[in-house]
């Protein structure tokens, strides 16, 4: 199974949005999301959400939040275990690599609204609310299993 993070990255007041490159099928579409990535080999969770935040953003995080939330899906015929996490980083003008076509720093309610996301807004939007004041939403770890 390929390990991965998926970091909501937050300058303490705002969310960013990345809007997927549409021309690369490998990203999944045009649509908006957040940073996401491959934990590579010894690396660790937490080394992989600066890496990743780094590369597709250019921005430094300064912190890490473990959500206690993941999911286990399966995309591009591999199985994926994906941690949630919030990058706190520096406040800063976003760098995009080819993964990206454009950017938008949102509100928590705008963020939620504008990111794809298959699951209920409602409960993201309730593990972000608290999850930027370092509370967890879940108080035991949850696992959302999307295979079919």
């Amino acid at each position: 199974m390929n390990k991965k993070v998926l970091a909501f990255v937050f300058d303490g007041k705002r969310f960013l949005a990345l809007r997927n490159n549409p021309d690369d099928p490998a990203h999944g579409g045009d649509f908006w999301f957040t940073v996401t990535g491959s934990v590579e080999d010894r690396e660790k969770e937490n080394e992989a959400v600066m890496r990743e935040v780094k590369e597709e953003t250019g921005l430094e995080v300064k912190e890490i939040f473990n959500l206690n939330w993941s999911s286990v899906y399966s995309w591009g015929g591999q199985d994926h275990s994906e941690a949630n996490v919030i990058a706190f980083v520096k406040k800063g003008a976003p760098k995009m690599n080819e993964e990206h076509v454009g950017f938008e720093w949102l509100s928590l309610k705008d963020f939620v609204n504008r990111i794809k996301w298959e699951a209920d807004k409602n409960v993201l939007k309730n593990v972000l609310e608290k999850g930027i004041k370092k509370e967890r939403f879940f108080k035991e770890k949850r696992t959302e299993d999307y295979r079919k």
